[in-house]
């Protein structure tokens, strides 16, 4: 077994992560439970897979060193830059923007306690919220996908077919996630082949430069991810602000390939250091 990790350790990375959350989402979509914002169902023990996966398997392949860069990666080890916080907080930007397209619109702003109501989690206080998405979506997802995964897929199919091949894995770690988490129910085949999909790959490229001019902080990817789903995954991000911040992602996103399309290879935006 371990000989096969340290041969295909993306591969057996995948299938791990997969097995980990699905092994938690799976009882939720037999017994027809329902994942609401303030409900009590959760599915926030399956968000851990690919963080457990990434450390067993670096601890397979590269060992107590591997564990421990992966681990530095984790941890804000300095002040942060203004750039820095630019990118890893740049969904507090899109929350703005957003703001202001409701009040132009003559649309209702929702309360603050509306952005406490995250699916997944009762209804708790907004720092509350935040820690437990920065800790579950963030470090949970991130340290596999963006920490792990990423590097190695770019080392091998380069810096954009990488992050795209990494896009098609993450959304289909969301597979069960469809049946059973209302935001997602209320989406029909089109939206979620369409908008579910085009949202995870415009994710995929925006957390690439995140990582790329974060000098591979899983850290700001995490803080990126959990600033990002206060806006989309909340009873306050339905409706205008949802489709606001969701746009920005994907303008950015195009932007980012196109500026891609006509860079050499050699100074990518999107290229982050793979850890070996």
């Amino acid at each position: 077994m371990r000989a096969f990790v340290r041969r295909h350790p993306i591969v057996a990375f995948v299938v791990l992560a997969y097995a980990l959350s699905w092994a938690d989402w799976i009882p939720l979509l037999l017994r027809g439970a329902r994942v609401v914002p303030g409900g009590s169902v959760t599915h926030f023990p399956g968000l851990l897979g690919p963080a457990i996966a990434a450390f067993v398997i670096v601890a397979l392949t590269e060992g107590a060193a591997g564990v421990g860069r992966l681990l530095r990666r984790l941890v804000l080890v300095s002040k942060p830059s203004l750039g820095f916080l630019l990118y890893s907080l740049s969904p507090l930007a899109f929350l703005v923007l957003a703001l202001i397209a409701a009040q132009i619109a003559d649309r209702p702003i929702p309360p603050m306690r509306d952005f406490g109501l995250y699916s997944g989690l009762p209804a708790l206080s907004l720092p509350v919220v935040l820690a437990l998405v920065f800790l579950f979506n963030g470090y949970g997802e991130e340290t596999g996908w963006r920490g792990f995964a990423l590097g190695r897929l770019q080392q091998r199919f380069g810096p954009v077919k990488g992050t795209l091949v990494l896009a098609l894995i993450w959304a289909g770690w969301h597979t069960p996630s469809f049946w059973f988490v209302e935001g997602y129910r209320t989406m029909g085949v089109a939206v979620l082949l369409g908008g579910f999909g085009l949202g995870i790959c415009a994710g995929a490229v925006v957390l690439a430069r995140v990582l790329n001019r974060t000098n591979g902080s899983v850290f700001a990817a995490a803080l990126w991810h959990a600033t990002y789903n206060l806006t989309s995954a909340t009873t306050a991000s339905r409706g205008v602000i949802g489709a606001v911040t969701t746009t920005c992602v994907m303008v950015w996103a195009g932007l980012l390939l196109v500026q891609e399309w006509r860079r050499p290879l050699t100074r990518s935006r999107l290229a982050v250091v793979a850890a070996t």
